[in-house]
């Protein structure tokens, strides 16, 4: 009897233990607010009309990440301006070049992503990467039509973007469930990033070779009634060629901090052409640092179907 599909039971845990949260983030709808527009009351700070003004709109989900469509009226201009020159920034830096591979259109359109004696453009129907003498040394497998090379992200606090992440969470998250999170939203409002709360947040990235999603989709993964031992509450996040599943600290979960927390990667379980989905890669990823990560390499791998090589 052969051993079980990982992802099938990874796919019957989330079935047995949650129910998923999904916000409409369908192309080519009309733009929508979460919350009502009357009465509002910023989540983050806790403050009213008029101690707070709303005359901003605030993403639900970066801008930066295709959203043109979802906005909420629980950030007031104030949380929204701290947000953005904050936490937001050291996501923006730290996700760049995914998004400039995934052909992620923010408010300027697809980042171009340059370094020491490279750039990378994407123009929608291939990637051109432009390099003189000084860049680094490529690695091209034209059999199995791969190619990779490693480059420079700039500087980011690891736990800025953490934040980044839980903000989204909090943002999608049900007025109803928001006592849950209480030191979350306290957190993530906290400027210091070396006072933190948060020892341990799981967060996995599963990467596929072949996915392609021009904006953000996202939902929520919510504990069920009854059941217990297992993270109260995630939010799944993809773009591009990404998907981050993030472990939302909350009340409920007391033993998130200093607890290894075990349970299986979100599964991807479209049916998988494996001519266009040829590798499906997980890993967990470390965003509990407090100080400035300088100079990180990133091995950057894509396939192509054409290459061009010139000088």
């Amino acid at each position: 009897m052969g051993e079980a599909d990982p992802r099938i039971v990874a796919a019957d845990f989330y079935h047995q233990h949650y129910h998923a949260i999904r916000p409409s983030l369908r192309p080519g709808t009309n733009k929508t607010k979460l919350g009502d527009d009357e009465n509002r009351i910023c989540r983050f700070c806790r403050k009213r009309e008029p101690e707070v003004s709303f005359r901003s709109d605030a993403h639900a989900i970066p801008e930066s990440l295709g959203n043109k469509i979802l906005f909420t009226n629980y950030e007031c201009d104030s949380c929204n301006q701290f947000f953005g020159r904050g936490i937001e920034n050291d996501f923006g830096i730290w996700s760049h070049i995914d998004r400039t591979l995934g052909g992620i259109s923010g408010k300027h359109g697809v980042p171009t992503a340059k370094g020491a004696g490279w750039r990378i453009e994407n123009e929608s129907d291939h990637i051109q990467v432009k390099r003189d003498g000084t860049a680094p040394d490529y690695v091209l497998d034209e059999e199995k039509k791969r190619f990779q090379f490693d480059i420079e992200r700039g500087t980011y606090t690891p736990v800025a973007v953490l934040k980044a992440f839980v903000r989204i969470g909090l943002t999608l998250m049900p007025g109803e469930e928001l006592p849950n999170f209480s030191e979350a939203l306290d957190w993530i409002q906290e400027e210091d990033h070396t006072k933190s709360s948060v020892e341990q947040c799981p967060v996995f990235e599963t990467s596929l070779s072949g996915m392609k999603l021009d904006r953000a989709h996202a939902f929520l993964l919510i504990r069920k009634a009854g059941v217990r031992g297992v993270p109260y509450a995630f939010l799944n996040l993809a773009y591009g060629y990404k998907m981050f599943q993030v472990c939302l600290p909350s009340l409920q979960d007391r033993a998130i901090n200093g607890r290894d927390l075990t349970f299986p990667p979100y599964p991807i379980l479209n049916e998988i052409d494996p001519a266009l989905y040829r590798e499906i890669h997980v890993k967990p990823l470390d965003f509990c640092g407090r100080e400035q990560v300088k100079g990180e390499q990133v091995p950057v791998a894509f396939g192509f179907a054409q290459i061009e090589i010139r000088g």
